[in-house]
């Protein structure tokens, strides 16, 4: 946690109402959540007096295109929140690192108790300057992924976007068909496919029917093309229920509200629980630390 639906659903929220905000202040207490920078100040003079002109999502980054054509970046990494809040007087959560206010009013908090999360300021190559992208990002037809890999240095090892890239299930077919490794691990590479983590994984692959410990270049066809079709179903309905809250400190949109998609899960942490379909206990199967969830009935 977060995944691609979660930071959706934080980029939404806030591109209604920062986009032509100025930046007053950044208040850092942590370097170690801006550690790109030499400094916190360095840090506070790239955002500092630029106002912010686009909110935009790449895998699980989200991207605020500054005035100056730099770009603010967060990854959130696995504990990470923003919140929103009126001002000063708001009292601060435990682990708040960054504080942005605006001139207009108003600030954007970061919290992370792990301190994993991170914030910088990407400064686009000079121009005419070749940019090497992704090999599985260069199988993308069109979108926006593209232009924000060539635009953000540190994004380019990114894999497809489910929605920032267009890519048809052939080409996906291309992918997996080259990758000896099990579907699990495939789908939760981000730089294969950026956006998924454990729970969608889970998710696209028993709406797929597929079990997870399948070898990706094993499946045929009509395989792959549920699986394509899978992944997008899951990650939009997800995105419309505003992310799944599961852990110990659940996910919070910037005004505090929890996701509501773990009511919808299949399988993700329901190890024992029937299956929706066939009624078997779903599974947990553990590997390098990682865990997945399935039913041993219906995904072949």
């Amino acid at each position: 946690m977060p995944e691609l639906p979660e930071i959706e659903t934080i980029r939404a929220s806030l591109s209604r109402d920062l986009v032509g905000k100025k930046i007053k202040g950044a208040a850092v207490t942590s370097g170690k959540i801006v550690r790109r920078h030499k400094t916190a100040k360095d840090f506070r003079t790239a955002v500092e007096g630029h106002t912010i002109k686009s909110a935009q999502r790449l895998g699980k980054n989200l991207i605020f295109g500054l005035d100056n054509g730099t770009s603010l970046v967060i990854d959130l990494d696995v504990s990470g929140h923003i919140l929103r809040s009126q001002g000063p007087k708001d009292e601060k959560p435990k682990h708040t690192h960054v504080v942005f206010t605006f001139t207009q009013g108003g600030e954007i908090r970061y919290v992370d108790a792990l301190s994993k999360g991170e914030l910088y300021v990407s400064t686009p190559p000079p121009e005419g300057t070749e940019v090497e992208i992704s090999k599985f990002a260069r199988l993308s037809v069109g979108g926006d992924g593209l232009g924000l890999r060539k635009q953000i240095p540190e994004l380019t090892s990114l894999g497809i976007d489910p929605f920032e890239d267009q890519i048809g299930w052939d080409r996906f077919a291309a992918i997996l068909r080259s990758r000896t490794t099990d579907l699990k691990s495939v789908l939760t590479d981000q730089n294969i496919l950026a956006g998924l983590g454990e729970i969608y994984a889970d998710e696209a692959l028993f709406a797929a029917g597929l079990g997870h410990d399948r070898e990706a270049e094993s499946l045929s066809t009509i395989e792959i093309r549920r699986l394509h079709r899978a992944i997008t179903e899951i990650l939009q309905e997800a995105i419309k229920y505003g992310g799944s809250s599961l852990e110990k400190e659940p996910f919070r949109d910037p005004d505090g509200k929890e996701g509501n998609y773990q009511q919808y899960l299949q399988v993700y942490d329901r190890e024992g629980l029937p299956c929706m379909q066939c009624r078997q206990p779903i599974k947990k199967a553990v590997n390098k630390s990682q865990a997945t969830f399935y039913c041993d009935k219906c995904q072949s």
